[in-house]
């Protein structure tokens, strides 16, 4: 047995520690009186060993106590590699999506933005106790967040309660409690209020963009007023959209000057109705030589005389009107309402996120030909009818129009005119203009349509928006007599089994 004095030892060494220990955590920081008792309880345990060595020689030579420590050290082994494990674990994540949808995994646009950051992004999600929904939204919203931190550790999130941190909640000027995100990059800020990764990447390009984009809308010609917020036929929405974006929308009254200014990034040319001077469609084409980016919306039968610009890109106007046909329960017929668009380009950055199950509106558009391409231009259809569409040359119809799956939606890039010494230019070509209204604009995919083809004619391509995935369910469609087999071979006999299978063991056992 140990002796009274090296009991005494020990107790003193043990003492000296713990005093140490609560001193450095009472204080924050090592003061001298560490180092006193720290060299007590190192004092006190070599004064036990010396007085009992030879207890704990005959301790540590049984037979038990090698086992003993045997175990010990097989446990402490463990421990060591399940804290190894767990450290690479949290250090190098690696997560699985099973979903069809891959509704659980970042898009290579999210991936690729997050991992450029070289600055930490801070998230700041402002709520109130008590206020219903709450903690749901918490609870999502670090989910969501949760994938972009596996990709980047750049990423802070930080849960702000509005009352008791008013001061920061009223330097981002939040006064209530339903979960408002804020994004803060560099000084630059951006608020969203939806929990899903759509808006989450786009925000974060609006932070990452370090200057604005300046859009044009040529004006003087009857163009859609991008000032109109009330009437459906408007582009004040769009205005709206393409400002929230962080860019800058401008008027571009070329008729009264026909220069395009330097800042323009991109011209839009929205549904005119009078007729482009010669001295315009000339500023227009320099523009495009100098590798200039332009989306150009028109109704049919009216071209204002831009057909001498989409000539030039290879694209001939239909001019005629495009409606889907309709099963109904008197056979087939046409539907004069909105036309669908729901073939898309997979292999354009524009369309290429959009589902195969998804559409686009658009109303009485025109169709789009390419013909006489240029050596040196490329167009892409963006957007096309499906092939049982038909074309009319007026809205009364009459007999049945050629089918096809047209085209009503273009992508012409390239140097304009062939010039090898041109600038590559970017041009949108678009048979419809009331996709763009208020409308139509936030109608089916219309929306990312809008955003994507200004962010790639931007040259943008981060901030060409993202679809929301949508979850993909396994159907299981039985015929009467697939149900019978699966009733009667599986559901039922099943129970039976695991019954009598549990009554055979217990009567084994019982008997036993």
């Amino acid at each position: 047995m140990m002796s009274k004095l090296g009991k005494i030892s020990f107790l003193f060494a043990g003492i000296s520690l713990v005093a140490m220990i609560i001193t450095r955590y009472l204080l924050g920081e090592w003061v001298p009186f560490c180092w006193l008792s720290l060299g007590l309880a190192v004092l006190f345990l070599i004064v036990g060993l010396v007085k009992d060595r030879s207890f704990f020689k005959e301790f540590f030579t049984m037979k038990t106590t090698k086992e003993g420590m045997s175990m010990g050290v097989l446990i402490l082994l463990t421990l060591v590699l399940l804290i190894v494990v767990n450290y690479i674990g949290v250090r190098h994540t690696k997560t699985w999506d099973f979903s069809l949808a891959q509704a659980n995994t970042l898009s290579d646009q999210s991936v690729k933005l997050v991992k450029s950051l070289d600055s930490d992004l801070k998230v700041y999600f402002f709520y109130k106790k008590g206020v219903e929904g709450n903690e749901e939204n918490r609870r999502l919203f670090r989910e969501l967040i949760k994938k972009y931190q596996d990709q980047s550790a750049k990423i802070q999130l930080d849960f702000v309660e509005v009352n008791e941190r008013p001061d920061l909640s009223q330097e981002f000027g939040v006064d209530k409690g339903s979960g408002v995100v804020f994004l803060d990059y560099k000084g630059r800020r951006n608020r969203i209020e939806k929990i899903d990764e759509q808006d989450f990447t786009s925000a974060l390009v609006k932070v990452t963009r370090e200057q604005n984009k300046t859009v044009y809308f040529t004006v003087g010609h009857g163009e859609k007023n991008i000032n109109d917020n009330k009437e459906g036929l408007g582009l004040g929405s769009l205005k709206s959209l393409l400002e929230n974006n962080r860019y800058l929308v401008k008027e571009l009254p070329l008729i009264q000057n026909p220069k395009i200014p330097a800042d323009a990034d991109v011209i839009i040319i929205a549904g005119p109705v009078q007729g482009f001077q010669n001295f315009e469609i000339e500023a227009l084409e320099g523009y495009l030589k100098g590798g200039g980016s332009l989306l150009l919306a028109l109704e049919s039968q009216n071209s204002a005389g831009l057909e001498k610009l989409t000539s030039k890109m290879g694209l001939q106007l239909g001019n005629n009107y495009i409606l889907n046909q309709v099963e109904t329960v008197m056979g087939r017929g046409i539907n004069q309402g909105p036309t669908l668009g729901v073939i898309f380009s997979m292999n354009n950055k524009i369309t290429k996120p959009f589902g195969r199950s998804e559409a686009t509106l658009f109303r009485y558009p025109q169709s789009l030909k390419k013909v006489d391409i240029i050596k040196g231009i490329v167009v892409d259809e963006l957007v096309s009818t499906a092939p049982n569409a038909m074309a009319f040359p007026s809205m009364q119809i009459k007999g049945e129009g050629a089918e096809d799956a047209y085209a009503l939606v273009d992508e012409v890039s390239g140097k304009w005119g062939g010039d090898e010494n041109a600038k590559d230019f970017t041009a949108i070509v678009a048979g419809d203009v009331d996709f763009l209204t208020n409308q139509m604009l936030y109608q089916n995919l219309n929306r990312d349509l809008v955003l994507n083809s200004v962010a790639a004619l931007a040259k943008e391509e981060n901030l060409i928006s993202i679809t929301p995935k949508e979850p993909m369910a396994t159907q299981m469609i039985m015929t009467e007599t697939k149900f019978g087999v699966f009733l009667f071979a599986f559901i039922i006999p099943l129970p039976i089994l695991l019954l009598g299978t549990s009554i055979g063991l217990w009567l084994r056992r019982r008997n036993a």
